[in-house]
């Protein structure tokens, strides 16, 4: 699977060290779930956080707390469409963004 960089960081210079670590822990594993995420509408297109989740076997609040950080890093965004999803609510369909 390709590996994206993204560039956030959660923990000060001045933090202590075990601050820093358990920031670098929390940034590896919201890596991975967004690496998850851009693999699978690279592979599969568009879809809610319902379907991505499905599709990845991720939680479906794994999935719409990342979208927004891939949107922020221009990888990913809403389209106009929108669909029901389990709750009866409609839900944004999600896609790369333009030229990715």
């Amino acid at each position: 699977m390709e590996q994206i960089s993204f560039g956030q960081e959660h923990a000060r210079r001045s933090d202590p060290s075990t601050s820093r670590a358990a920031a670098e822990s929390m940034e590896n594993a919201s890596k991975a779930l967004m690496n998850a995420i851009f693999a699978d509408l690279r592979l599969n297109g568009p879809g809610t956080f319902e379907q991505i989740s499905l599709r990845t076997g991720l939680r479906p609040d794994q999935v719409w707390r990342r979208l927004p950080d891939l949107e922020k890093q221009g990888l990913a965004e809403p389209t106009e469409r929108t669909m029901k999803g389990s709750s009866g609510r409609q839900q944004r369909v999600w896609k790369l963004s333009e030229g990715i």
